[in-house]
């Protein structure tokens, strides 16, 4: 019971980290900055593609 509650709270977690960085203003970055964006991005997305399997 407790690890459902856990996957919950880390996925509420980590959808609102991918929100911040979806709405960071991308402008005067970069490259290599974006291209760090754009990798913690995808790690949050497959996160949270995982919790959502578990929690099914």
């Amino acid at each position: 019971m407790t690890d459902k509650v856990q996957a919950k709270q880390d996925l509420e977690f980590c959808s609102a980290e991918l929100s911040k960085y979806q709405n960071l203003s991308r402008s005067g970055l970069t490259r290599a900055e974006m291209l760090a964006i754009d990798g913690i991005m995808r790690r949050l997305k497959d996160r949270i593609r995982n919790l959502r399997n578990v929690l099914l």
